[in-house]
């Protein structure tokens, strides 16, 4: 969110002790996310098993959030130590730097949501990952990276006016992070709650089906934990979207207020402490997703203590007919799709 960076540039008393504590900051922070997002490009390099339709979502995910390290950090570091003289003759890079930073933000919120889609399927359909074929996904990311990339670029139609403050301008950004904040969002977060509810209510019930059948199997604990990681999993995906993404559209919007005069300067000013705190909570996100996301499946876990850790590769204990397959499919399949321990063991290094 590069609307700070214009009104505190010049209120800032000192711009070196400003731009020595956002690179002590942000840097760590970029090379957090290079190295947590990189680790997914290396697996999905190394191990062909990884290439599956589904984590092809994952891996477009990191190539978002590796963006976010690479591009959009560096950016707001250069642009938010500058005074509004040297920005004046800058506008065009700023603007440049405001498009991204909003393609990005739309593409990581929408790249989320195409994933907790395709839990949902696994989970409440048992034929619902073999319907994610790679066509299927081809066509999913495609509409996400369109759709984020006209959404992000759609200010840019009136950055001229908006940088020389033409009121209609300032309106139209008004009503654009209003537009922002409920599709980009309010409708995804509100699916998002909806599927985490309904993957966990059918772990739940076929956890309480099996216990009532084998009241005395020693497994049924085993089920019982698993299910209290699976909540504790939901809910942190859960919370930390919405720390992430509630501030940040906010603010948006709070600024965008402010231009226009219906927040005054004393309101204003709490709000620029706030926002340098809520924009870190917002970058930290791109190092979280892969840890929350990629690193909580059970096969990308196993294949990162094999690369990485250099552990021998679990083999197969069990050969799967078609029918036990799709039998794993449902509310069983979000032990796989979540971490906890499954039965069946995975190789992660067949090719």
């Amino acid at each position: 969110m590069n609307n700070t960076s214009k009104s505190s540039s010049s209120e800032e008393p000192s711009g070196q002790h400003q731009a020595d504590e956002i690179l002590t900051q942000l840097v760590p922070i970029a090379v957090l996310i290079v190295i947590t997002n990189g680790l997914v490009f290396l697996l999905f390099g190394k191990l062909r098993s990884l290439r599956t339709p589904a984590n092809y979502l994952l891996l477009s995910l990191a190539m978002s959030d590796v963006m976010t390290g690479l591009i959009n950090i560096p950016l707001f570091c250069v642009l938010s130590t500058l005074d509004d003289q040297t920005l004046d003759k800058m506008n065009s890079v700023y603007c440049a730097s405001e498009v991204f930073h909003n393609v990005i933000s739309c593409s990581v919120a929408y790249h989320i949501t195409a994933i907790t889609v395709e839990k949902y399927l696994a989970v409440v359909n048992p034929f619902g990952r073999f319907l994610m074929t790679k066509k299927t996904v081809v066509k999913i990311l495609s509409t996400v990276w369109l759709w984020s990339a006209f959404l992000g670029a759609i200010p840019a139609s009136w950055w001229s006016a908006w940088w020389n403050g033409e009121r209609r301008a300032l309106y139209l950004q008004t009503g654009n992070n209003i537009f922002s904040l409920v599709v980009v969002f309010v409708i995804p977060y509100m699916f998002i709650l909806y599927a985490y509810f309904i993957m966990f209510k059918a772990v739940s019930c076929k956890n309480r089906f099996k216990k009532s059948l084998d009241r005395k199997d020693p497994r049924a604990f085993k089920r019982a934990s698993n299910e209290k990681k699976c909540l504790i999993i939901l809910l942190t995906m859960a919370i930390a979207f919405a720390i992430c993404w509630i501030p940040w559209f906010t603010l948006r919007l709070i600024f965008s207020l402010a231009y226009i005069g219906w927040i005054d300067g004393e309101e204003l000013a709490y709000m620029e402490h706030a926002s340098h705190a809520f924009i870190i909570i917002r970058y930290l996100s791109s190092a979280i997703n892969p840890l929350l996301y990629t690193f909580f499946k059970q096969d990308f876990w196993n294949a990162f203590k094999v690369v990485v850790l250099k552990k021998k590769p679990r083999r197969p204990s069990v050969t799967l007919s078609m029918r036990q397959t799709v039998r794993l499919r449902g509310s069983d399949q979000l032990v796989d799709l979540l971490a906890p321990e499954n039965n069946v063991k995975t190789d992660p290094t067949s090719v």
